[in-house]
């Protein structure tokens, strides 16, 4: 598919536009790319965490618990509460109550550690993007579009601010030459 996209444009646009397109096409591809890599990175880091967490409590499948909530990271919002009530019922079962109400603050704090500190950090450096403006783009994503646009609102950010940037940049080329012209 996407070589009909690329031959479409190429067909409908002139060749200049051709070039622009792709070239936004690209960096919006590689920013996705980025993206997905980071969440996973974290997903990893959150999933490892929660691990050393359970076994240090003597959680009966530590391991498994820990894969299960790093995986389900990877969902916003949503993803952490499944994974934590599915992992409740588990820790229920295997070691009673009191197992339960540690491993329910337990995992609440690392996921708010993991979602105001680390993940605004991982996926902020891999972008190239402001921790702060990635939470600030989940909370406008997810008031707008819910779960997806939570999902999809940093990698979009990422490629506005390109765009941005390239405009300022175009803008003060153009400032810049019509300056040398006047002179």
């Amino acid at each position: 598919i996407l070589n009909f996209l690329r031959k479409f444009v190429y067909a409908v646009f002139p060749e200049k536009t051709y070039y622009i397109i792709e070239k936004y096409f690209h960096s919006s591809n590689e920013i996705f790319f980025r993206f997905i890599t980071s969440q996973f990175l974290d997903a990893i880091i959150v999933g490892s965490l929660v691990t050393i967490a359970l076994l240090i409590m003597g959680v009966e499948y530590a391991p498994v618990l820990g894969f299960f909530i790093g995986l389900f990271n990877m969902i916003p919002y949503f993803g952490a509460i499944i994974a934590t009530v599915i992992s409740a019922i588990i820790v229920w079962i295997t070691g009673g109550l009191s197992q339960v109400i540690w491993m329910v603050i337990v995992v609440i704090i690392l996921q708010q550690i993991d979602a105001n500190i680390i993940n605004p950090k991982i996926v902020g450096k891999s972008l190239k993007i402001s921790p702060l403006l990635v939470i600030f783009s989940v909370t406008v994503g997810g008031a707008f579009f819910g779960v997806f646009g939570m999902f999809i609102a940093v990698p979009i950010i990422a490629v506005v601010k390109i765009l941005v940037e390239d405009y300022v940049d175009y803008k003060l080329a153009m400032k810049l030459a019509n300056e040398e012209q006047e002179d």
